[in-house]
């Protein structure tokens, strides 16, 4: 088991985590994508409560500095599986076509567009959670919105495993052909819980978008490509992590939950 945590802490972060061969016993368990995400999760918690109490009332730089510190624990693959999926989505013609354009090193215009409007947007809506918290929101209300989105993410990632087709052999098979019912099953209950704990109601109903979101991801990427693949899949971890934190707002903004005691 802790042979597994450290591969998928390999896998999933920047974070150092010993032997290479850590990396199987992960793929035996893949639902420790789960497990990762809450610790990526309290990383990025206590970051934003640091930057919260040494720089209050700036909502628009402790979103900048969330942001820069997701991909300084992450990585970019997963932002580059973006790019990479968007410039297949823009590609005209067949799916061999829309294929080889996904899989092309250089970075199109369709690869661009989808990151800087997933930036945008992931910028605007952690900046608005913020600006919550310096209007009264709860003290820890951002922190606890990124860790059950992280969480939220590793799911939406294995969603997509469990329920999309690989389209050959590699990174993204990796993981389809090993997340079965049992794995997902896992995987969902750790997020329900967290996201539980954490998020109450809010929580819960930003878990469930973020699987209908990587159930999006998968119905376009059959349409478009006739199956997954890597970036497919850390598509659906992004898009799970953007529609979490959204639901999360537009819960706490409206007033949906304010019978709440957080």
């Amino acid at each position: 088991m802790l042979e597994g945590i450290l591969g998928a802490i390999g896998f999933l972060t920047t974070l150092p985590s010993g032997r290479s061969y850590n990396l199987e016993q992960f793929q035996r368990r893949t639902y420790l994508s789960t497990v990762v995400g809450i610790l990526i999760g309290l990383i990025l918690l206590a970051v934003a409560t640091l930057v919260f109490t040494l720089i209050p009332g700036y909502p628009g730089v402790v979103a900048v500095v969330v942001i820069v510190s997701i991909y300084i624990v992450t990585g970019f693959h997963h932002l580059d599986a973006i790019s990479d999926f968007g410039d297949g989505i823009a590609a005209h013609g067949s799916r061999e076509k829309k294929i080889k354009a996904m899989k092309d090193l250089a970075l199109g215009t369709g690869g661009a567009a989808v990151v800087i409007f997933y930036i945008l947007a992931l910028f605007v809506v952690i900046q608005a959670i913020a600006n919550m918290n310096s209007d009264g929101f709860w003290w820890l209300g951002l922190g606890t919105a990124l860790l059950s989105a992280e969480v939220i993410s590793k799911h939406s990632m294995l969603t997509a495993a469990r329920f999309g087709k690989p389209l050959h052999q590699g990174m993204g098979s990796m993981i389809s052909d090993h997340t079965g019912s049992k794995q997902f099953a896992i995987s969902l209950f750790i997020s329900a819980v967290v996201c539980t704990a954490a998020m109450g109601i809010a929580g819960l109903t930003a878990l469930l978008t973020g699987i209908v979101m990587s159930v999006v991801v998968v119905v376009v990427s059959n349409r478009h490509f006739g199956g997954l693949n890597g970036d497919c899949l850390g598509t659906a971890h992004e898009m799970g992590r953007l529609v979490a934190l959204t639901t999360i707002f537009m819960f706490y903004a409206g007033g949906l939950v304010a019978w709440m005691p957080w």
